[in-house]
């Protein structure tokens, strides 16, 4: 499992440069949840950061760490990555990429393909609409969930 660790400094740099220029306070609430956060590399649910930050500040609440992943992600130092049906997810916000979605287990892996991000859209100009930004995602199964329906089937056979 990749981790964004090696890109904490950066990120970290980032969020307490934004709240210098917004007359904003780098809180612990903050940095404790952005530490959880880019110390993943699996797109974890809200609950995910609860609970690994619940490890080292007991005190702070699910509604905090809601908070706080989507003010980051307002900021543009995390990303809400939302897939039908599952609950939204985050990740530390490393630059265009898409993503595939198992249907079977949730898991989400970055795709980062040279040909998918040299995309571009045509300008919309349907009522004035202007893409600043899309993913792409592919939903199908993951090796582990491919091998675990095929052996269902020969168990059921």
């Amino acid at each position: 499992m990749r981790s964004h660790l090696d890109e904490f400094p950066t990120v970290l740099e980032r969020m307490e440069s934004l709240c210098r220029r917004q007359g904003r306070r780098m809180t612990v609430q903050r940095r404790a949840v952005l530490e959880a956060l880019a110390g993943r590399g699996d797109h974890p649910t809200a609950e995910q950061v609860h609970a690994a930050v619940r490890g080292r500040m007991p005190g702070m609440s699910r509604a905090t760490v809601y908070r706080v992943l989507e003010t980051l992600a307002a900021w543009g130092v995390a990303r809400r990555v939302d897939h039908a049906g599952t609950p939204a997810r985050f990740e530390v916000d490393s630059g265009a990429h898409h993503h595939l979605v198992c249907t079977g287990c949730g898991r989400i892996r970055d795709v980062r393909d040279a040909g998918l991000l040299d995309l571009s859209v045509r300008p919309l100009h349907l009522e004035g609409f202007r893409v600043r930004d899309f993913t792409i995602q592919f939903r199908g199964l993951c090796r582990r969930c491919r091998r675990r329906g095929a052996a269902q089937e020969r168990s059921s056979r």
